[in-house]
C-alpha cells in the first residue's frame, strides 16, 4: 500500500492544472510500480523511498517535467527505452503534454529497485566478510616490566614561576631582552 505525504500533495496543489495533471500521472505510475513506497520531499521535490532508501523523484521545471531515478546508472541502463526523451545522467525531461507512459515509469522504477537490491547484497557481503575475519589481537601487556614497545608513563613536571615573570610574559629572558620574531616553537 502506497504511503502518501501531505507535503507532496501541497507541492502538486501549487502547480498550474496542466503541470499538476502530468505529475499526478507520474505519481500514480510510481505507486503502481512500487506499492510499498513511502512519499517524501527529497531536496525539495516529490519522491518516494523504499525501506528508507530514496527510489525516484519527479518535479516541475520552468518548461518541462522531470523524472529523477536518483541514480546515475538507471538512465544508462534504460537508454534504449529513453531514446525519445531528453536525458542527462540522472534526469529524464518530458513535456507536460506528453507525460512518460506508465509502462516506462514502471521500467525505470523496477530498474532502480534492482540497483538498490544489488547494492544491499554487496553491503551485506562486506559485512559478512568483516564478521568472518579474525580480529587482530594486540600482544598482552606484561605487568611490571617495561619494554621499548611499552614504556612506562612519564609525568611532566610542572614548574611554577614567580608571579612577576608570569605577568610580564617574558619568562627566561634577560632583563631588557626581547624575543626574536623568527623563534621556532616546538
Amino acid at each position: 500500500m502506497a504511503i502518501h505525504s501531505p507535503l507532496v500533495d501541497e507541492y502538486h496543489a501549487r502547480l498550474p492544472a496542466a503541470e499538476r495533471k502530468a505529475l499526478e500521472q507520474i505519481r500514480g505510475g510510481v505507486h503502481a510500480a512500487c506499492p510499498g513506497a513511502e512519499e517524501c520531499l527529497w531536496y525539495g521535490m516529490p519522491a518516494v523511498k523504499l525501506d528508507g532508501t530514496p527510489l525516484v523523484g519527479w518535479r516541475a521545471a520552468a518548461k518541462h517535467g522531470a523524472f529523477h531515478p536518483l541514480s546515475g546508472s538507471t538512465v544508462e541502463a534504460c537508454k534504449g527505452a529513453l531514446a525519445d526523451y531528453d536525458t542527462s545522467k540522472g534526469t529524464i525531461r518530458f513535456p507536460f503534454d506528453a507525460v512518460l507512459p506508465a509502462k516506462l515509469v514502471k521500467l525505470l522504477v523496477a530498474t532502480r529497485i534492482g540497483e538498490i537490491k544489488l547494492e544491499s547484497k554487496k553491503e551485506s557481503k562486506k559485512e559478512s566478510k568483516k564478521a568472518k575475519m579474525p580480529e587482530k589481537k594486540s600482544p598482552a601487556k606484561a605487568q611490571g616490566k617495561t619494554t621499548a614497545a611499552n614504556p612506562p608513563a612519564v609525568k611532566k613536571a610542572v614548574i611554577k614561576q614567580p608571579a612577576a615573570k608570569r605577568a610580564s610574559g617574558k619568562q627566561g629572558l634577560a632583563k631588557g631582552a626581547t624575543r626574536s620574531p623568527k623563534r621556532r616553537h616546538a
